[in-house]
C-alpha cells in the first residue's frame, strides 16, 4: 500500500512539473517575441535612414521600465542589425555598442558569473520567420526580421534570461512538492497506523526471533495486556535471556580454553628460561588481565624466597628481591594449606602488611603454588587487575590451570638447562680425557726422543766447546763454532724441558693458602710488567683459600700464564688477577689481559707440546703444556676464553681442601 501511494504521488508530481516547465518556456518565448515585434515596428524608419541616435532611444526604453516587470530584470541585450547582418547598434542595461560584431555579456549563474559571446550567424536568419535559440547558459536568444516595403531591411535581436521565471517557477514547484509531500506523509501515516494496529505484535515477534537468530540479545519484546500475544512475548523474552546467559558463558569459556590451549603450546615450546618467563607474563596478562606478574622460587639451602622474574607496571618493586621464608606470609600459608590463594582486598587481609600494600598500590593478589616432587618450589603471582577491577573466583580458576601449565613448562626448562649443563660437563670431561691421553702419548714419545738425542748432543756440545777453547781459529770459523755452541745449548734446554714434561714426578702436596704462591708470583713479576707499561690489578679480599697443592708447582703455573699475558701486551696494557670461590666447591683464579688475543683456530692447540705463536727462539712451546699437566695433577682444570684484538682470559680451577677430602673419602 505504501509503495503504491508513493508511486502515484511521484507520477502526479512529475506530470505537473512537466506541464509547468512547458508553460514557463512559452511565457519566456512570448516575452522575447513581444519585445522584438514592438521594436521592429518602432525602428523601421530609423533603420532605413540609419539614425542610430533614435534607434538607441527606442531600444533603451525596455531596460528602464516594463509594466509589471522590474526594469531590465529579464532583458540582457537588444541589438539592431542591417539586412546584411552588420551590427547597427546594440544595448544592454549598462552599455551601448555598435562597432563590434561580438558582444560579451555576463549573467549570474550560481556563485559565478557566466560569459557568452553572441555574434549573429547570418546564415541562421535567412528565413523571414523569427528564429529562437536556447543558449547553454539558459538565455533565450531571438532574431526577428524587420520588414519595410515588403523587403527585409534588418533584424532585431533580443536576449531574455530565463532565471527570473525559473526562480518563480521553482518557488511554486517547491510549495507544490511540500504540499504533495505532506499529503503523502499523512496518507502513509494513516495507512501504516491501520496496518500496524493489526500486524505490529506479530511483526515484533518475528523481528525479535530474527535478531535472536543473529545472537542479538538486546531487544526484548514489550509486553502489553494479557492476551495470547502478550503471554507469548513474555515467554519469548525469558527464553532470550536464558540463551543470552548461556551463550555468554559458553563464549567466555571457549575464549578461556583457546587462550589456555595456545598458552600451553607456546610455553611448552620454550626451553630458554628468560624467554619462558616473558611468555608466562604475557599470557597471564591475556588470560586474567594481570597488571603485574611475578615468578618466585624457593632456595631451600639458605631458606630464601627469590623473585626469579617480575613483569608489568610494578615489576621494579620485585626485581632481584629476596626475603626469608619465615617472613613470607603468603608462602607460609601456601606451604601449610597447599591451595591457590585469592586476596580480593590486599589492604585488609591479615596475611599481608596492609600499610605496605597501600603504599605500593597493591589492591588484589592471586598466588598459585608451583610444585616439584611434592614440595613447594615456587609461586606464580598476579598483582592487580587492569582497569581498576579486582580478581574474582573465575580468574582464580583460570589462573590455577594456567599455573599448572607454567609450572610444567618451568620444570621442563629447568630440566633442559640441567641437561645442557651435564652435556657440557660431559663434553668437557671427554675433551680433557682425550687431551690427557694425547699428552701422555706425547710425553712418552718426547722422553724416548730426548734420551736418544741427548747422548750424541752432549758429544757435539763437548767437542764444540773444546775446539773453541783449544784452537786459535780465524774470526769467521770461530763465529760459526760459537753459533753451533749456542744452538746446541738451546737444543739441550729443550731436551731438559722435554724430560721434565715427560717425567711424572710426585708432587709434594699439602693444604695451603693459594693466595701465598699467587701473591709471591705477582710480586716477582710486577717489576718486569711495570717496565713495559703494563699495570697489574689484584682482586681478592685476603681471606685464606685453602687447597691441597704443591706451592712450587703452582708458582710455575702462574709464572707461565702471566709471562704469556705480558708477552701478548708488548705495547702495554692491563693484567687483572681475580680470585673467587665457585659454589663453595672450588676456587677460580682468573688472569685477564688486554693483549692481542688468540685466534679461534689456535685455542684448542695452546696446551699441546711445542705449539707456539711466538717468533722462533722466543719460546719452546712447553710452558702451557706443563702448566696444564700440573693443574690436572692437582684435580683441577684450565679454561681459556679469547677474542682476537680484545685480550685473553685464563681460568684456573682447583678443588677446595674440603672437597678434596670428601673426594678421597668417597
Amino acid at each position: 500500500m505504501s509503495t503504491a501511494l508513493i508511486l502515484v504521488s511521484v507520477l502526479v508530481g512529475a506530470f505537473f512539473f512537466w506541464q509547468g516547465k512547458k508553460a514557463l518556456d512559452e511565457e519566456i518565448r512570448g516575452r522575447a517575441l513581444y519585445v522584438a515585434k514592438d521594436l521592429a515596428a518602432l525602428t523601421t524608419d530609423d533603420i532605413i535612414t540609419g539614425n542610430r541616435s533614435e534607434i538607441y532611444k527606442k531600444i533603451s526604453s525596455p531596460f528602464t521600465a516594463s509594466e509589471d516587470i522590474p526594469s531590465g530584470s529579464d532583458l540582457l541585450y537588444i541589438m539592431i542589425y542591417k539586412h546584411n547582418c552588420e551590427l547597427l547598434i546594440g544595448s544592454s542595461a549598462t552599455e551601448i555598442f555598435f562597432n563590434s560584431d561580438t558582444y560579451f555579456y555576463t549573467i549570474p549563474s550560481g556563485p559565478h558569473a557566466v560569459k557568452e559571446d553572441v555574434p549573429l550567424d547570418c546564415d541562421a536568419v535567412l528565413a523571414k520567420e523569427p528564429v529562437f535559440e536556447l543558449k547553454k547558459t539558459g538565455i533565450y536568444d531571438l532574431v526577428f526580421p524587420i520588414m519595410g516595403g515588403g523587403q527585409k531591411i534588418g533584424y532585431v535581436r533580443v536576449g531574455v534570461s530565463g532565471q527570473r521565471y525559473e526562480k518563480k517557477f521553482y518557488a511554486i514547484t517547491k510549495k507544490a512538492l511540500v504540499a504533495l509531500f505532506v499529503i503523502l506523509i499523512v496518507g502513509l501515516v494513516f495507512s501504516q497506523t491501520i496496518a500496524l494496529g493489526i500486524t505490529k505484535p506479530i511483526l515484533q515477534l518475528s523481528d525479535a526471533a530474527e535478531k535472536l537468530s543473529r545472537q542479538n540479545w538486546e531487544s526484548p519484546l514489550p509486553v502489553k495486556g494479557r492476551d495470547e500475544i502478550s503471554k507469548l512475548s513474555q515467554a519469548f523474552n525469558q527464553m532470550a535471556l536464558t540463551l543470552k546467559q548461556r551463550e555468554l558463558s559458553l563464549s567466555r569459556g571457549n575464549k578461556d580454553l583457546f587462550i589456555l590451549h595456545t598458552a600451553g603450546l607456546d610455553l611448552m615450546e620454550s626451553l630458554n628460561l628468560d624467554t619462558l618467563l616473558v611468555k608466562i607474563a604475557a599470557r597471564a596478562e591475556d588470560l586474567v588481565r594481570a597488571d603485574t606478574t611475578t615468578i618466585t622460587v624457593v632456595n631451600t639451602s639458605d631458606r630464601m624466597l627469590k623473585y626469579l622474574g617480575a613483569f608489568g607496571a610494578k615489576a621494579k618493586m620485585f626485581k632481584d628481591l629476596e626475603m626469608p621464608l619465615e617472613s613470607a606470609g603468603i608462602y607460609n600459608w601456601l606451604a601449610c594449606y597447599g591451595t591457590p590463594l585469592l586476596i580480593a582486598d590486599a589492604h585488609a587481609d591479615f596475611r599481608l602488611d596492609n600499610a605496605a600494600m597501600k603504599a605500593l598500590g597493591v589492591k588484589s593478589i592471586m598466588t598459585i603454588p608451583l610444585w616439584s616432587s611434592n614440595s613447594l618450589s615456587g609461586l606464580l603471582t598476579a598483582v592487580n587487575k587492569k582497569g581498576g577491577g579486582v580478581f574474582d573466583k573465575h580468574d582464580l580458576r583460570l589462573f590455577t590451570v594456567f599455573s599448572n601449565l607454567a609450572g610444567a613448562a618451568l620444570q621442563n626448562a629447568s630440566l633442559y638447562t640441567d641437561l645442557m649443563g651435564k652435556m657440557n660437563e660431559l663434553r668437557s670431561a671427554q675433551e680433557q680425557l682425550v687431551h690427557s691421553t694425547k699428552m701422555a702419548a706425547i710425553g712418552e714419545l718426547a722422553a724416548n726422543v730426548a734420551h736418544e738425542v741427548n747422548n750424541p748432543l752432549t758429544s757435539v756440545l763437548g767437542y764444540t766447546t773444546h775446539l773453541l777453547k783449544t784452537l786459535d781459529l780465524p774470526e769467521s770459523p770461530k763465529r760459526i763454532l760459537g753459533m753451533m755452541e749456542q744452538e746446541t745449548l738451546r737444543v739441550r734446554k729443550i731436551i731438559r724441558n722435554l724430560l721434565d714434561f715427560s717425567r711424572q714426578k710426585a708432587s709434594w702436596m699439602q693444604p695451603g693458602d693459594i693466595l701465598i704462591p699467587l701473591r709471591e708470583t705477582t710480586s716477582f713479576i710486577r717489576g718486569a710488567a711495570e717496565s713495559t707499561e703494563i699495570s697489574i690489578y689484584e682482586e681478592y679480599d685476603g681471606t685464606p683459600v685453602i687447597v691441597n697443592m704443591d706451592a712450587n708447582e703452582m708458582k710455575q703455573v702462574f709464572i707461565n700464564i702471566i709471562n704469556n699475558a705480558l708477552q701478548a701486551m708488548s705495547a702495554g696494557g692491563h693484567l687483572r688477577i681475580r680470585l673467587a670461590t665457585v659454589r663453595d666447591l672450588e676456587v677460580m683464579i682468573e688472569f685477564s689481559d688486554t693483549g692481542v688475543g688468540i685466534a679461534e683456530q689456535n685455542i684448542t692447540k695452546i696446551f699441546e707440546p711445542f705449539f707456539s705463536t711466538k717468533e722462533s727462539g722466543d719460546g719452546t712451546g712447553l710452558g702451557l703444556s706443563i702448566s696444564y699437566r700440573i693443574v690436572q695433577n692437582h684435580g683441577g682444570r684450565i679454561e681459556v676464553e679469547s677474542q682476537p684484538g680484545s685480550g685473553t682470559r685464563f681460568k684456573v680451577f682447583l678443588p677446595l681442601f674440603k672437597k678434596a677430602i670428601l673426594s678421597k673419602t668417597n
